[in-house]
């Protein structure tokens, strides 16, 4: 049974994703940060390398720039799977806190905070908001101070003993989060039944000059494959630089598709296949 590595500890929606794609009797091992989930994804083993669970996006809030840089940090990790999750923020509090006028700080983590900023305008106008590494670490704060409360989720609740005060505070109801499973060897795609089609990540990296994008995606377009996804992140070591992680609807399979890859190959500085996936 493969370790599954997620971003801790237990009570964060990663452990919540863990648990809903691996089952409760998976071996899952709980990671500080997004830069210790690669880390030791990344350990040299012999036998058994874990896969990891990194969440990727959220359709409020957008791309976790966290998972992002990480893989281009860590050039042997491949995504092979990837799937969302409907998030749920509640307001939770020691019990001994009864009204929410009693509340004067609210922790969580900084994607959390930003898909409820609305309503914890409405519903607390007047409290500080403390971003936190994780929903998990916040209502572990919520339980340890007066006045304070934590947008987390009902595991976090049950965990450290909390009371929920308001539930489902993201302002959009149809708040989900997608995430990646990873690893850092060489596997073949996760069993899917049904994938309505595949979708595959690439990062380019492409010289500084007019239209330089635009043209190294043109094969893209004359192939007919669907781009749904470009984000731009600092190269590392290189001010102001930029490469692009970019989706795309293929699985490599059609002649045209692997074409176009390479024409965009030769028409960048670089450029790398990490994962390609089932959408369902």
């Amino acid at each position: 049974m493969n370790t599954i590595l997620y971003l801790g500890p237990e009570g964060t929606h990663s452990h919540e994703a863990a648990l809903r794609h691996f089952g409760t009797n998976a071996k899952l091992v709980p990671c500080l940060s997004h830069y210790d989930v690669f880390e030791h994804l990344c350990v040299p083993v012999t036998r058994n390398r874990p896969l990891a669970i990194v969440p990727v996006e959220n359709s409020s809030e957008g791309p976790v720039t966290q998972t992002l840089d990480q893989l281009v940090v860590y050039p042997a990790v491949t995504i092979i799977d990837s799937f969302s999750i409907a998030v749920r923020h509640h307001l939770l509090a020691n019990p001994a806190t009864k009204r929410l006028s009693a509340v004067q700080r609210v922790y969580s983590h900084p994607q959390a905070l930003g898909q409820c900023r609305a309503s914890l305008r409405a519903v607390l106008p007047h409290a500080e908001l403390m971003p936190d590494s994780s929903t998990a670490a916040a209502a572990r704060h919520a339980a340890q101070e007066a006045g304070s409360a934590a947008l987390a989720s009902e595991a976090a609740a049950r965990i450290n003993g909390l009371s929920v005060l308001r539930r489902n505070l993201q302002d959009n109801t149809a708040n989900s989060t997608r995430f990646f499973v990873i690893t850092a060897g060489r596997r073949q795609q996760q069993g899917c039944e049904k994938p309505r089609e595949y979708r595959s990540l690439i990062h380019l990296v492409i010289g500084n000059r007019p239209g330089a994008l635009l043209h190294a995606l043109a094969p893209f377009d004359a192939a007919g494959v669907n781009l749904t996804f470009i984000q731009s992140r600092p190269l590392p070591g290189r001010p102001w630089e930029y490469g692009f992680f970019i989706e795309a609807v293929t699985d490599w399979k059609s002649a045209a598709a692997e074409a176009a890859w390479r024409l965009v190959v030769a028409l960048s500085e670089t450029g790398r296949k990490i994962g390609t996936y089932p959408v369902t």
